[in-house]
């Protein structure tokens, strides 16, 4: 598919896994449907994880979440307006960007703006298509050894695809030496809050690297 003039690639939710060393990390992985072994995660927070979860297993509150709040919004009360689809569009500074595509009664569109998670809990909710950039999915995907299912541990963190953080890696990792592994899973939380994911899985490496 492709959206002003970009190719776009359909992506599914496999799953929301835990980090066993920082409980307010989660990691979202958005598999290829076209091929199930290829996948990106995403690191997100615990609300947006339980959100997540709450859609995939049908496990919803007997009140509205603020996703479920926004398509009820959009869907059931403004005549006429329909959410399309949501995109995965950047990656910039470790941070993900992505939007929700909204019909109009004249059959034009707009896009708001989003995190995404926030966006894939939309998509989930609503029942609609979640899109990921081409280029962008092929350059951070990790390759899993066989079609994965719900009993097999996908891992989020290890080759990631291409690394640009904002200060060079090794000087972080040098500063990381001193601090211990509490001290990091602060860190960690720090960075999953401020939406830093790339930086974030960075420290997830170094905490998994000390557990080895």
């Amino acid at each position: 598919m492709r959206i002003n003039d970009i190719e776009y690639i359909e992506v599914a939710v496999f799953d929301v896994r835990s980090s066993s060393q920082a409980m307010e990390a989660f990691s979202m992985i958005l598999v290829d449907k076209a091929n199930l072994t290829h996948y990106v995660p995403i690191i997100i927070g615990l609300n947006e994880a339980r959100a997540i979860l709450g859609e995939l297993h049908g496990r919803l509150p007997q009140r509205p979440l603020t996703h479920a709040l926004f398509v009820d919004l959009i869907t059931n009360n403004i005549p006429d307006y329909n959410i399309e689809f949501v995109s995965i569009n950047e990656f910039s500074q470790g941070i993900y960007y992505a939007s929700i595509v909204i019909q109009t009664p004249t059959e034009s569109f707009f896009e708001v703006d989003a995190r995404p998670s926030d966006a894939v809990a939309i998509a989930l909710c609503a029942g609609v298509p979640i899109y990921f950039n081409k280029v962008l999915f092929e350059e951070q995907m990790q390759i899993a050894t066989k079609t994965p299912d719900y009993q097999e541990e996908v891992p989020f963190t290890g080759e990631s695809g291409r690394v640009r953080p904002s200060t060079p890696t090794e000087n972080i990792q040098s500063e990381w030496e001193n601090l211990s592994v509490p001290e990091l899973k602060e860190l960690l939380q720090n960075a999953v809050e401020e939406e830093n994911y790339e930086l974030a899985a960075k420290i997830q490496e170094e905490i998994d690297r000390r557990k080895t």
